[in-house]
């Protein structure tokens, strides 16, 4: 009896050691597709301290295109995602995206996995960009907005203010260029080339009280807000003659270089640009930019655009409950941290604002607090790829085009808007 006893215990020992050793040979494997950043991506780290936490759950990460081929970004998450394979887990989503993708049914209702408590470590606005139709089908991750970066020297040189409407940009960024009198040295940059970032500018230049669509859906562009707009978006190019014509091909680092490199007075453009410009490896003009909001027209309040990227999980995952814990530790305090310190990318806790060791390392991150409590979003739509790409080919018209009928254009522009969204 007692080697009967001793033989089956050995059994069931050789049997439990055969099962966690095929266990742990064949872990659950989530596959994590996310954007790539300007500077240094931070995301094999993170993978690695996951993993090292959890043994049982392996990484499969695939590095998707920067913000600035947002276009590219989007179709092949809308490729990948309308598949249904199972094959894709947990995201990085535009904010602008989530209605799309929720109303195709692409993502994960995640409501019962994000209390009302949890939401509360959150901006309100950051979680209302993760829902649709009273639900959530996201987990907040960072969110971003436009600021205008300016040479503080010039400024100070010729005894201008950072400017708070358009029209004492127009005027300092005259005065400068011509006490300078430097060919090399340019006005006011943005981006005007035919992608996304072009209606971030313009939810930018429409100020706080412009929109595309109204609250009811209702299209609006080509009110007298709307007009004022482009045409001061085309004059700053053609009659003021303050932004080069090559805007029309910059999207966002190839305005940035040139500000960094020390070659331009004004530069609309992210949270990200401060970080870049003073390292002294990529930037001239160390210690020499300031930031302010964007200007607004005369009596109106700057607007920023309200950009930033969310963690989606895919509704087909195979995975479900491991893929939002691993989009819950994307979005914990820890990990913002790490990329407000990597990146300076803008938490989207407010805590994390109040962090000493952020408040020591980059107190520019701190003061964009109260920026990111209010932004202005771009037009709220199921439709919005389609309403955008109207949006990126009438204005880069408009911009491109010294001798247009800026109102007409517009006009058309609305009508195209009304059938897409009819469509809907």
């Amino acid at each position: 009896m007692k080697k009967l006893l001793v033989t089956f215990l050995l059994v069931v020992l050789f049997v439990s050691f055969v099962s966690s050793v095929v266990f742990a040979e064949e872990p659950i494997t989530l596959t994590f597709a996310a954007i790539k950043f300007y500077g240094e991506d931070p995301m094999k780290p993170l993978i690695e301290k996951y993993q090292q936490e959890n043994p049982n759950i392996k990484i499969n990460f695939i590095q998707l295109p920067s913000p600035n081929n947002s276009t590219e970004v989007h179709q092949w998450l809308v490729t990948n995602l309308a598949a249904k394979t199972g094959d894709l887990d947990v995201i990085t989503a535009d904010c602008i995206w989530f209605p799309e993708f929720t109303s195709a049914g692409w993502l994960l209702d995640v409501t019962d996995k994000f209390t009302p408590d949890e939401q509360k470590d959150y901006f309100k606005g950051a979680v209302e960009t993760v829902s649709y139709q009273g639900k959530l089908y996201g987990i907040p991750w960072f969110v971003d907005g436009g600021l205008l970066y300016y040479r503080k020297d010039l400024l100070e040189k010729y005894g201008v203010q950072p400017p708070k409407t358009w029209d004492e940009l127009v005027s300092s960024t005259k005065k400068i260029l011509q006490g300078e009198n430097n060919p090399k040295l340019k006005g006011f940059l943005w981006q005007a080339k035919q992608a996304e970032v072009l209606v971030c500018d313009l939810v930018e230049f429409l100020g706080s009280t412009g929109r595309v669509l109204d609250a009811k859906g209702k299209v609006v562009i080509n009110n007298e807000q709307g007009k004022k707009t482009a045409q001061l978006m085309h004059d700053l190019i053609f009659k003021e003659q303050i932004t080069p014509e090559e805007v029309n091909t910059f999207d966002e680092e190839p305005s940035r270089t040139v500000f960094t490199d020390g070659n331009a007075i004004y530069l609309r453009n992210w949270t990200y640009v401060w970080n870049v410009s003073q390292n002294k490896d990529q930037s001239s003009v160390v210690d020499k930019v300031g930031i302010v909001p964007m200007p607004a027209f005369s009596g109106a309040a700057s607007a920023s655009c309200l950009g930033g990227y969310q963690w989606g999980i895919s509704s087909a995952s195979k995975h479900p409950e491991e893929a939002v814990k691993f989009a819950q530790f994307l979005s914990s305090y820890d990990s913002q941290k790490f990329f407000a310190k990597v990146l300076s990318l803008t938490p989207t806790r407010p805590k994390v604002y109040e962090d000493t060791e952020i408040a020591k390392t980059n107190p520019f991150l701190v003061s964009l607090k109260d920026v990111f409590v209010g932004t202005t979003p771009r037009p709220i739509t199921p439709v919005y790829p389609e309403v955008s790409l109207a949006l990126q080919s009438s204005f880069s018209k408009i911009c491109s085009t010294k001798d247009i009928d800026v109102n007409a254009e517009l006009d058309t522009l609305a009508k195209q808007i009304e059938d897409i969204v009819a469509q809907k």
